[in-house]
């Protein structure tokens, strides 16, 4: 009789954790469900989102390339304009230091004139 009882429970048990099981199942499905397709959602969310960030880096790259150029441009443009002050700094003290006679204005008009026709 002893054996019995204690069939009579483990089959008690093992029933009351089947039924137990089915009612959570039944419970929280729907919840479980739900979430799944949540996650699916985030999941290709976050591959478009790594996409963008891919896009936009290969962008960034390319602005950083377009902004490495126009300062070599710049720079080179600069000793450019660097060398023509230096020569045109020259050339004004070239007639600043050449005398002259008669009037002043028509000379110094002269000296510009030659200087703008070289």
């Amino acid at each position: 009789m002893n054996r019995f009882w204690l069939a009579l429970g483990m089959a008690g048990f093992l029933f009351g954790g089947f039924i137990g099981g089915w009612l959570t199942a039944r419970f929280y499905g729907g919840q479980l469900e739900s979430l799944r397709q949540e996650q699916a959602r985030c999941n290709d969310a976050g591959k478009v989102l790594e996409s963008k960030l891919a896009l936009q880096n290969t962008q960034v790259e390319a602005l950083e390339q377009a902004a490495r150029q126009r300062v070599d441009v710049a720079e080179r443009a600069l000793a450019r304009a660097r060398e023509q002050a230096q020569s045109h700094d020259a050339a004004a003290s070239r007639l600043l230091l050449e005398r002259s006679e008669g009037d002043e204005c028509a000379v110094v008009r002269q000296l510009i004139d030659r200087e703008l026709l070289r």
